[in-house]
Formats: C-alpha cells, sequence, structure tokens
C-alpha cells in the first residue's frame, strides 16, 4: 500500500569549505520486493543558478544499500554500500561526468511511521577527490492520509 510521506534530507558537503544543503519535498512511500521506495519531485536549479526545473527522485532502501535514483535535466543513480567503491555516471546537460562513492558510514533505522538513514562517503569525480559528504534523510508517514 502507498503512504504519503514527507522526506527531509540534508547534507553537509566538505571540499576545502563546506556548504550546506536542505530539501523538504513530499512523495509516496511503499514496499516492494523487500526494499522501501520512496518517490519524490525536487526542484533544481540550472548552472546559472536561474530557471528550476522539478527533477523525478526516488530513493531505494534496503538493509545494507541505499540507492539515489534522479531523472530529468540531470540523471543518477548512486548507489551506497558500506567500504565499498560503486561507479556511477552524472549526466547534465554539458555532458557526463564519472563518479566514484566510497561509503564510510550507512545507518538505517526504522521508526514508527517511517526510517531515518545517516549516510557518510567520499565523492570522487573524474578520478580526482571531489568532497566528503555527510546526508541525513528522513522520511515521515503524513497523519490521517493513505
Amino acid at each position: 500500500m502507498k503512504k504519503d510521506v514527507k522526506i527531509s534530507i540534508a547534507g553537509l558537503h566538505e571540499n576545502g569549505s563546506t556548504d550546506s544543503l536542505e530539501v523538504i519535498s513530499f512523495g509516496e512511500m511503499y514496499e516492494e520486493d523487500g526494499e522501501t521506495i520512496v518517490k519524490y519531485e525536487e526542484a533544481m536549479d540550472d548552472a546559472d543558478g536561474q530557471d528550476c526545473e522539478i527533477v523525478q527522485s526516488q530513493l531505494k532502501i534496503r538493509e545494507d544499500q541505499v540507492e539515489i535514483l534522479k531523472e530529468g535535466g540531470m540523471r543518477t543513480h548512486m548507489v551506497f554500500v558500506k567500504n565499498q567503491d560503486m561507479l556511477t555516471y552524472y549526466s547534465t546537460p554539458f555532458g557526463e561526468l564519472e563518479i566514484v562513492i566510497h561509503t564510510d558510514r550507512l545507518e538505517h533505522r526504522k521508526l514508527d511511521n517511517g526510517f531515518h538513514v545517516e549516510l557518510e562517503y567520499a565523492l570522487e569525480v573524474n578520478a580526482a577527490h571531489m568532497s566528503n559528504c555527510n546526508v541525513r534523510i528522513q522520511v515521515e508517514e503524513l497523519e490521517g492520509r493513505v
């Protein structure tokens, strides 16, 4: 059964300076083939920080793995598995970047009304270290909505 949810994502990216990001969105959550899947939309600025484009986003949560998929003007499929290097590509209107994600920490806690995920990982772009990242994801069912 699909449930309406609120998705809160907070992240820190350290690459000489610290950049923070916070996204709050609404979407739907359901179980499928042993995975918890959350679908939602995000507004993303273009390269000039001007126009806003809607990106279709999806989280896939398993006990030992988290996936983040994005489709729109930019596309990516990021996979996080503790202590493993995962190769992926980040597609933009300007070209494709090769990305390696090394996940140092992956914690997943199921809550009464959703779940909480914490990720710590190093991000490498085109074979060069880009940043160290810390991301917290909180998904909560909306009361009284199905």
